[in-house]
């Protein structure tokens, strides 16, 4: 592995040149030029070769660099952009000059204890469960990736356990007569108020809720079509496809949204069929969120605690738990249940009793 000093073009510059077999079975020669030292130039050869080998030698941050390109054409920005996030402050700091076959379960135990210590600079408390979870995930996936493409022989963090609970465990849910005593402090700021009528009533994402176009309110027959998402990344905004395909959908909602909807649009100058109904980001509402429950003196939710207290209110009303999950936009009906299946009163004494009538009924 020799690395040479290239001091006629670039003074006390190292570079590395070497031969390798491509892809397609070809002997092919790499230079790379520019190190510092021949340190980092040895380096730089040995995670090239072991990459092209599809070696667990490689460290993990040259494994996340391909990682990183393959999913690019698979998923969609936004969803890269958080992955990213999450790689590059909490994962690639700590595993990054690590070869993916040293990474050890008890390695991964300490990082996990490191991470569950950590304050969010944003609220100043730990890190929710949820995102605790997330971020676990991330690093099972790459490892996931390193057993399928890479020859690890599996998964450490198998071994090592999770960390974090489900966001399913931290929703909190508002009533009917909670929600409206939050929303009327809303009245004078019609735009905020129909978009908290929209999320509540239907329990759409927030997201779905700001890619709405009036196009999309079927006044006649009380319908909202869902096919798309905003994002805004990097103060650029973004429309994009829904997250599933299942989330792609039409959805009845009641008549006093449809009149509210009716009404901003009466009050709305030359509004176009393609212009987004609620043109706001979705800080917007999660400031409004902050301030009503200030105003309110109600216990303080999320915004998308808004679509749990939703399918919560159709819960409570019997609705039938496929219709649920087709109006909420999951793609399995499994997520509906592990979600929400907490909320649904145990009915074990109900079905005894009814057992009983059956059987007495035949005799």
């Amino acid at each position: 592995m020799p690395s040479y000093k290239n001091e006629s073009k670039t003074k006390n510059k190292w570079y590395c040149s070497f031969y390798y077999t491509n892809i397609q079975g070809v002997r092919t020669r790499k230079k790379k030029e520019g190190f510092a030292t021949k340190r980092e130039a040895d380096e730089w050869e040995r995670n090239f070769l072991a990459s092209v080998d599809y070696s667990p030698e490689i460290p993990l941050n040259a494994l996340y660099e391909h990682y990183i390109e393959d999913l690019s054409h698979r998923l969609k920005e936004m969803t890269m952009y958080s992955k990213k996030f999450m790689f590059e402050k909490h994962i690639l700091p700590y595993f990054k000059d690590m070869p993916i076959k040293d990474i050890t379960p008890i390695k991964i135990r300490n990082w996990q204890n490191q991470i569950m210590k950590l304050i969010n600079e944003k609220t100043g408390k730990p890190y929710s469960e949820s995102y605790l979870k997330d971020i676990n995930v991330q690093l099972s996936a790459i490892m996931n990736y390193a057993v399928r493409f890479y020859n690890l022989k599996e998964n450490p963090i198998h071994k090592s356990g999770s960390m974090g609970k489900s966001g399913s465990d931290e929703m909190k849910i508002w009533s009917l007569e909670e929600f409206n005593l939050f929303n009327s402090h809303y009245e004078d700021r019609p735009l905020i108020h129909v978009g908290f009528n929209i999320l509540y009533w239907t329990g759409m994402r927030l997201g779905e809720l700001l890619a709405l176009t009036w196009n999309d309110i079927d006044f006649n027959n009380q319908k909202i079509n869902i096919d798309k998402s905003f994002q805004r990344l990097r103060g650029k905004d973004i429309i994009t496809s829904p997250k599933t395909e299942k989330s792609i959908r039409k959805i009845l909602v009641n008549k006093s949204v449809i009149d509210e909807l009716q009404e901003l649009k009466n009050k709305t100058y030359k509004p176009k069929g393609t212009d987004r109904i609620i043109p706001h980001t979705k800080s917007a509402f999660s400031k409004a969120m902050k301030k009503g429950v200030e105003l309110s003196g109600l216990e303080k939710i999320r915004v998308h605690d808004l679509r749990h207290s939703h399918a919560s209110l159709l819960i409570h009303h019997g609705v039938n738990i496929v219709v649920i999950s087709k109006r909420l936009g999951h793609e399995e009906i499994e997520t509906t249940l592990n979600t929400y299946s907490h909320l649904y009163p145990n009915q074990e004494d109900n079905l005894l009793n009814l057992m009983e009538k059956i059987e007495k009924s035949t005799n």
